[in-house]
C-alpha cells in the first residue's frame, strides 16, 4: 500500500511539472481562464480530489510499480488497453489552465489523442504506439487540422513515454526525459501570405495576410490582433477566424498579427510589435494591394489593449520600444474595433468589486496583466499607468481622428465590462460622441460566440463602411 501511495503522489507531481506538462498555446479551461488566474486554483482542487479518490481505490494489478518518485510505470498490459480511453490533466501553473488530454487505443499500435482548446481549436491526432518495460511510447502521426501541439511533454519527434493506469489515467513517465518542441510559426495554410515577418527582433513577429475575394489592388486593411492574456496564442486562433472570413468577404485585406508574449518581452514589447505590423503594411501597401489611408485595427481580449494603444498613441516614440523597422511610416489607424478588452489595468480589481465580484487578483504578480507590465500592477501605480492610453492623450496630433466600435458582454468574468464602458466614455471626451459606438451584449461572457454571429459582425462592418467612407 505504501508503494501505491508513493506512486499516486508521483503521479500528482508529474501532473504539475511544467517541464513535462506546460502547453505554450493551449487554453482548454473555459475561455474565461485565459484572462483569470482563478482557474489555476480550480485545477489544483480537481487534482487533489482525483488523487484522494485514487488513494481510496487501490489498483488491483500491482505487478508494475514505480522505480522512483520521478518515474511512473503502467499497471495495464497492451492487451487490456485496446478499446479504452485514458485521461491526463496537463496542468499549466504558469498560465493558469488545464488541458485534459484523451488517449484512445483503437487497435494494436494504433490510436488517437484528443487535445481540447477553446481558443486555438480542438485537435485530434492519429498516433502510433508500442509497449516495453511498463511504458507506452506514443508518437503523434498527424492532426485533423494541420496543427501540431506545442506541449512540452513531447520531444522533437512528437513522442513521449507514458504510464497507463488502471484508474483510467495516463501520464508522462519521467519529466526529465522530455524536451520542449520548438515549433516554428508557419501561419495558416489558408492565408495568401502566411507567416510574413514584419520586424526583425523575434520569430514571433509574423502575420498572416489574406486577400479579399474581389481584390481591387487598393483595398482597406483590417489588422486583427488576437488575445490570450499577453501570454499565449497566435495569429491562427479559432476565435478570430470569423473576423478574418467576414473581412475578406467584405472586401478587406486582412492581416492577422502575432507578437511577442510576456514571457519573451514585457511592456511595451507586444505593443511595439503591433505598431510595427501596421508600419510594415503601409510600407508594403502596393505589394499586398492595400489602401494605406484606410487601416482598421480589430482586437479581442488582450488584443484589444494592443489595438487601442496602437490607435491612440501614433506619435509616442517611447512605445516603439526596441523595434526599429519601418519607422519612417506611421502606425496610425482610421478605425478601431474593440471586443471585451482590458484597458486600465490598475482599476480592474476595484471594478469587479463594484460589480459585486470579490477576490479577484489582477493586481497580484500572478496575473496576466502583471506579467505583461513586468511587475505586479498593484505594486506601483505610476508604473502601471505608463500602460494606460490616456496617459499619452496630450501627444495626440492636432488633426487626430478615429472612429471606434466598443463592445463587451455584461456577464464577462475575465475582464469587467466596465473597462469597456469607461473606455468608451473617456474616449468620447477626446474624439466626440459621434465617433464612438458602445454596446453591451446581454448575457455574453468573455470570448462569447455572440460577438461573432453573422448579425453582430454585419453591424460592425456597416459601422466600418461608414467610418471609411
Amino acid at each position: 500500500m505504501k508503494k501505491w501511495i508513493a506512486l499516486l503522489l508521483a503521479f500528482a507531481l508529474c501532473l504539475s511539472l511544467a517541464a513535462c506538462g506546460s502547453t505554450g498555446t493551449s487554453d482548454s479551461a473555459a475561455s474565461s481562464a485565459a484572462e483569470e488566474s482563478a482557474s489555476s486554483e480550480e485545477s489544483r482542487v480537481q487534482e487533489e480530489a482525483s488523487v484522494s479518490a485514487a488513494i481510496e481505490e487501490e489498483p488491483t494489478d500491482s505487478a508494475a510499480e514505480p522505480e522512483s518518485t520521478d518515474t511512473l510505470t503502467s499497471d495495464v498490459l497492451p492487451e487490456d488497453v485496446i478499446g479504452n480511453t485514458y485521461i491526463y490533466d496537463e496542468v499549466n501553473e504558469e498560465y493558469g489552465f488545464t488541458t485534459s488530454w484523451e488517449l484512445t487505443f483503437t487497435g494494436e499500435g494504433e490510436g488517437t489523442m484528443f487535445e481540447p482548446n477553446d481558443l486555438m481549436g480542438d485537435t485530434t491526432y492519429t498516433v502510433s504506439w508500442s509497449y516495453a518495460d511498463g511504458l507506452y511510447t506514443v508518437t503523434l502521426v498527424e492532426s485533423d487540422n494541420g496543427n501540431m501541439t506545442l506541449s512540452t511533454m513531447f520531444d522533437e519527434s512528437y513522442t513521449c513515454n507514458y504510464a497507463v493506469m488502471s484508474d483510467g489515467t495516463f501520464a508522462p513517465a519521467n519529466a526529465s526525459d522530455t524536451a520542449a518542441v520548438e515549433a516554428a510559426n508557419t501561419g495558416s495554410e489558408n492565408a495568401d501570405y502566411p507567416a510574413v515577418s514584419y520586424a526583425s527582433n523575434s520569430d514571433a513577429q509574423v502575420m498572416d495576410i489574406y486577400l479579399p475575394e474581389n481584390a481591387t489592388g487598393a483595398d482597406p486593411v483590417i489588422v486583427v490582433v488576437h488575445g490570450g492574456g499577453f501570454k499565449f496564442g497566435d495569429q491562427t486562433m479559432d476565435i478570430i477566424q470569423p473576423v478574418i472570413e467576414a473581412g475578406v468577404a467584405n472586401g478587406y485585406v486582412v492581416a492577422s498579427v502575432d507578437y511577442r508574449k510576456s514571457g519573451e518581452a514585457t511592456f511595451p514589447g507586444a505593443l511595439a510589435d503591433v505598431k510595427a505590423a501596421v508600419r510594415y503594411l503601409r510600407a508594403n501597401a502596393e505589394q499586398y494591394g492595400i489602401d494605406a489611408e484606410q487601416v482598421v485595427i480589430w482586437g479581442e481580449s488582450a488584443g484589444v489593449y494592443l489595438s487601442l494603444m496602437t490607435a491612440l498613441t501614433p506619435e509616442v516614440e517611447s512605445l516603439n520600444g526596441d523595434v526599429t523597422d519601418n519607422l519612417e511610416h506611421s502606425s496610425s489607424v482610421t478605425a478601431l474595433v474593440d471586443f471585451y478588452g482590458p484597458v486600465e489595468f490598475y482599476t480592474m480589481d476595484d471594478e469587479y468589486a463594484a460589480l459585486g465580484i470579490e477576490g479577484t487578483t489582477y493586481s497580484s504578480d500572478s496575473s496576466f496583466e502583471s506579467a505583461f507590465v513586468g511587475q505586479a500592477i498593484g505594486a506601483d501605480e505610476e508604473v502601471t499607468y505608463t500602460t494606460w492610453w490616456y496617459t499619452y492623450v496630450d501627444q495626440l496630433p492636432e488633426d487626430y481622428t478615429l472612429r471606434a466600435w466598443v463592445q463587451a458582454g455584461d456577464s464577462d468574468t475575465s475582464v469587467p465590462y466596465t473597462q469597456s464602458q469607461n473606455f468608451a466614455e473617456k474616449l468620447t471626451e477626446v474624439i466626440g460622441s459621434d465617433n464612438v459606438t458602445f454596446g453591451l451584449i446581454e448575457g455574453a461572457e468573455h470570448e462569447d460566440d455572440l460577438f461573432y454571429t453573422d448579425e453582430n459582425l454585419a453591424e460592425v462592418f456597416a459601422f466600418l463602411a461608414d467610418a471609411l467612407s
